[in-house]
Protein backbone atom coordinates (compact mmCIF):
# COMPACT_ATOMS: atom_id res chain seq x y z
CA UNK A 1 0.00 0.00 0.00
CA UNK A 2 1.40 3.14 -0.91
CA UNK A 3 2.01 5.68 2.15
CA UNK A 4 -0.34 8.44 1.95
CA UNK A 5 0.16 12.23 2.67
CA UNK A 6 -1.95 15.57 2.69
CA UNK A 7 -0.50 18.07 0.79
CA UNK A 8 -0.96 21.96 2.59
CA UNK A 9 -1.24 23.31 -0.91
CA UNK A 10 -3.15 23.67 -4.30
CA UNK A 11 -0.15 23.44 -6.24
CA UNK A 12 -0.38 20.63 -8.94
CA UNK A 13 3.44 20.84 -9.57
CA UNK A 14 4.10 19.44 -5.71
CA UNK A 15 1.53 17.23 -5.98
CA UNK A 16 3.18 16.07 -9.38
CA UNK A 17 6.11 15.32 -7.82
CA UNK A 18 4.98 13.56 -4.47
CA UNK A 19 3.11 11.04 -7.13
CA UNK A 20 6.18 10.39 -8.78
CA UNK A 21 8.10 9.02 -5.93
CA UNK A 22 5.17 6.85 -4.97
CA UNK A 23 2.85 8.96 -2.46
CA UNK A 24 -0.73 9.16 -2.30
CA UNK A 25 -1.43 12.32 -2.21
CA UNK A 26 -4.93 14.49 -1.00
CA UNK A 27 -4.51 18.08 -1.51
CA UNK A 28 -5.64 20.20 1.26
CA UNK A 29 -4.73 24.08 0.14
CA UNK A 30 -4.19 26.33 3.61
CA UNK A 31 -5.97 29.53 4.35
CA UNK A 32 -2.57 31.61 5.30
CA UNK A 33 -2.09 34.68 3.46
CA UNK A 34 1.89 34.75 2.44
CA UNK A 35 3.17 38.08 3.94
CA UNK A 36 6.53 38.78 4.20
CA UNK A 37 7.81 40.70 6.89
CA UNK A 38 10.09 43.89 6.60
CA UNK A 39 13.50 42.75 6.29
CA UNK A 40 12.54 39.40 6.93
CA UNK A 41 15.32 36.99 5.42
CA UNK A 42 14.09 35.00 2.70
CA UNK A 43 15.08 31.58 4.13
CA UNK A 44 13.11 32.71 7.17
CA UNK A 45 10.13 33.83 5.94
CA UNK A 46 9.74 30.74 3.53
CA UNK A 47 10.48 28.62 6.13
CA UNK A 48 7.74 30.59 8.62
CA UNK A 49 4.73 29.98 5.79
CA UNK A 50 5.42 26.27 5.33
CA UNK A 51 4.93 25.56 8.41
CA UNK A 52 2.15 28.03 9.20
CA UNK A 53 0.47 26.48 6.44
CA UNK A 54 0.68 22.61 7.30
CA UNK A 55 0.26 23.94 10.87
CA UNK A 56 -3.11 25.23 9.45
CA UNK A 57 -4.14 22.16 7.44
CA UNK A 58 -3.23 20.05 10.75
CA UNK A 59 -5.53 22.06 12.71
CA UNK A 60 -8.31 22.18 10.66
CA UNK A 61 -7.98 17.69 10.35
CA UNK A 62 -8.02 17.91 13.82
CA UNK A 63 -11.31 19.81 14.17
CA UNK A 64 -12.69 17.11 11.38
CA UNK A 65 -11.02 13.91 13.36
CA UNK A 66 -13.03 15.20 16.53
CA UNK A 67 -16.39 16.05 15.27
CA UNK A 68 -16.77 12.56 14.73
CA UNK A 69 -18.27 10.44 16.41
CA UNK A 70 -16.54 7.93 19.03
CA UNK A 71 -16.73 4.97 16.51
CA UNK A 72 -15.08 6.89 14.12
CA UNK A 73 -12.55 8.63 15.78
CA UNK A 74 -11.39 5.11 17.00
CA UNK A 75 -11.24 3.29 13.49
CA UNK A 76 -9.74 6.40 11.83
CA UNK A 77 -6.79 6.14 15.12
CA UNK A 78 -6.86 2.46 14.04
CA UNK A 79 -6.02 3.35 10.54
CA UNK A 80 -3.30 5.54 10.98
CA UNK A 81 -1.76 3.44 13.55
CA UNK A 82 -1.65 0.46 11.60
CA UNK A 83 -0.88 2.00 7.47
CA UNK A 84 0.59 5.64 8.89
CA UNK A 85 -3.20 6.68 6.36
CA UNK A 86 -3.64 10.43 7.31
CA UNK A 87 -0.11 10.87 9.64
CA UNK A 88 1.80 13.01 6.99
CA UNK A 89 0.94 16.40 6.32
CA UNK A 90 3.91 18.24 4.17
CA UNK A 91 3.40 22.06 3.11
CA UNK A 92 6.03 24.25 1.60
CA UNK A 93 6.69 27.63 0.19
CA UNK A 94 9.31 29.21 -2.40
CA UNK A 95 10.68 32.25 -3.68
CA UNK A 96 13.08 33.57 -5.99
CA UNK A 97 15.86 36.09 -4.37
CA UNK A 98 18.19 38.71 -6.79
CA UNK A 99 20.02 40.83 -5.32
CA UNK A 100 18.08 42.48 -2.23
CA UNK A 101 14.76 41.63 -4.50
CA UNK A 102 12.13 38.53 -2.83
CA UNK A 103 10.48 38.02 -5.65
CA UNK A 104 6.79 35.57 -4.94
CA UNK A 105 4.38 35.15 -7.28
CA UNK A 106 3.94 38.33 -10.34
CA UNK A 107 -0.03 39.80 -10.13
CA UNK A 108 -0.32 40.41 -13.49
CA UNK A 109 1.57 39.75 -16.81
CA UNK A 110 3.08 43.41 -16.74
CA UNK A 111 4.40 42.05 -13.34
CA UNK A 112 5.73 38.53 -14.61
CA UNK A 113 7.74 40.48 -17.59
CA UNK A 114 9.27 42.61 -15.03
CA UNK A 115 10.24 39.87 -13.10
CA UNK A 116 11.63 38.28 -16.07
CA UNK A 117 13.90 41.24 -17.15
CA UNK A 118 15.54 41.39 -13.62
CA UNK A 119 16.44 37.52 -14.11
CA UNK A 120 17.79 38.64 -17.38
CA UNK A 121 21.66 37.06 -18.50
CA UNK A 122 22.57 37.17 -14.35
CA UNK A 123 21.69 34.61 -11.51
CA UNK A 124 19.58 34.03 -8.85
CA UNK A 125 18.51 31.98 -5.85
CA UNK A 126 15.27 29.76 -5.52
CA UNK A 127 14.49 29.15 -2.19
CA UNK A 128 12.16 26.96 -0.74
CA UNK A 129 10.84 26.44 2.73
CA UNK A 130 9.26 22.88 3.50
CA UNK A 131 7.47 21.40 6.54
CA UNK A 132 6.51 17.84 7.12
CA UNK A 133 4.37 17.09 10.47
CA UNK A 134 4.01 13.71 11.65
CA UNK A 135 0.14 13.72 13.28
CA UNK A 136 0.53 10.47 14.81
CA UNK A 137 3.87 11.68 17.01
CA UNK A 138 2.52 15.38 17.07
CA UNK A 139 6.43 16.39 15.55
CA UNK A 140 7.40 18.33 12.65
CA UNK A 141 10.62 19.15 10.40
CA UNK A 142 11.29 22.54 9.13
CA UNK A 143 13.98 22.72 6.34
CA UNK A 144 15.06 25.31 3.61
CA UNK A 145 16.74 24.52 0.02
CA UNK A 146 18.47 26.72 -1.96
CA UNK A 147 19.60 26.59 -5.74
CA UNK A 148 21.25 28.47 -8.00
CA UNK A 149 20.10 29.41 -11.74
CA UNK A 150 21.43 31.30 -14.54
CA UNK A 151 19.14 32.78 -16.95
CA UNK A 152 19.73 33.31 -20.37
CA UNK A 153 19.33 36.74 -21.55
CA UNK A 154 15.97 38.67 -22.78
CA UNK A 155 14.89 41.24 -24.66
CA UNK A 156 11.57 42.86 -23.92
CA UNK A 157 9.74 41.50 -26.34
CA UNK A 158 10.98 37.76 -25.80
CA UNK A 159 10.21 38.14 -21.68
CA UNK A 160 6.09 39.36 -23.19
CA UNK A 161 6.10 36.13 -25.63
CA UNK A 162 7.36 33.75 -22.76
CA UNK A 163 4.60 35.54 -20.28
CA UNK A 164 1.95 35.01 -23.23
CA UNK A 165 2.19 31.31 -23.31
CA UNK A 166 -0.05 31.46 -19.83
CA UNK A 167 2.54 29.47 -17.07
CA UNK A 168 3.79 33.17 -15.42
CA UNK A 169 1.33 34.11 -13.11
CA UNK A 170 1.71 31.36 -10.59
CA UNK A 171 5.15 30.83 -10.32
CA UNK A 172 7.40 32.39 -7.92
CA UNK A 173 9.88 34.64 -10.09
CA UNK A 174 7.46 34.53 -13.07
CA UNK A 175 8.56 31.07 -14.80
CA UNK A 176 8.02 27.32 -15.03
CA UNK A 177 11.63 25.71 -15.42
CA UNK A 178 9.71 22.39 -16.00
CA UNK A 179 7.90 24.10 -18.28
CA UNK A 180 8.10 26.31 -21.56
CA UNK A 181 10.05 28.18 -19.44
CA UNK A 182 12.74 25.35 -19.35
CA UNK A 183 14.62 26.97 -22.27
CA UNK A 184 15.63 30.42 -19.76
CA UNK A 185 17.45 28.71 -17.59
CA UNK A 186 21.01 28.25 -18.60
CA UNK A 187 22.52 26.14 -16.06
CA UNK A 188 21.53 25.33 -12.72
CA UNK A 189 23.46 24.26 -9.07
CA UNK A 190 21.31 22.26 -6.42
CA UNK A 191 18.19 21.00 -6.84
CA UNK A 192 16.18 21.10 -9.77
CA UNK A 193 12.86 19.75 -7.89
CA UNK A 194 13.54 22.49 -5.68
CA UNK A 195 13.08 25.10 -8.26
CA UNK A 196 10.25 23.14 -9.65
CA UNK A 197 8.47 23.86 -6.02
CA UNK A 198 9.80 20.94 -4.20
CA UNK A 199 13.21 19.42 -3.10
CA UNK A 200 12.61 15.92 -3.17
CA UNK A 201 15.45 14.50 -1.82
CA UNK A 202 15.33 16.90 1.35
CA UNK A 203 11.71 15.91 1.63
CA UNK A 204 12.31 12.33 1.55
CA UNK A 205 15.36 12.43 3.76
CA UNK A 206 13.25 14.10 6.22
CA UNK A 207 10.25 11.69 6.39
CA UNK A 208 12.73 8.98 6.63
CA UNK A 209 14.50 10.80 9.53
CA UNK A 210 10.83 11.19 11.06
CA UNK A 211 10.16 7.04 10.79
CA UNK A 212 7.97 6.78 7.66
CA UNK A 213 7.63 3.18 7.56
CA UNK A 214 7.32 1.28 3.58
CA UNK A 215 9.13 2.51 0.27
CA UNK A 216 8.79 6.18 -0.73
CA UNK A 217 9.62 4.97 -4.54
CA UNK A 218 6.84 3.21 -6.97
Amino acid sequence: MSIQVVLASASPRRKELLERIGLSVKTIPSNVVELRDEDEPPENFVKRMARAKVLSVVERLRTTLYSENEAQRSKRAGNVAKDDSGRWVIGADTVVVVGEAVLGKPKDNAQATEMLLSLSGGEHTVITGFCVFDMLKNKEGLQAVTTVVRFKSLSKGEAERYVSVGESLDKAGGYAAQGVGAYLVERLTGSYTNVVGLPLCQVVEMMQEMGVKGALAP
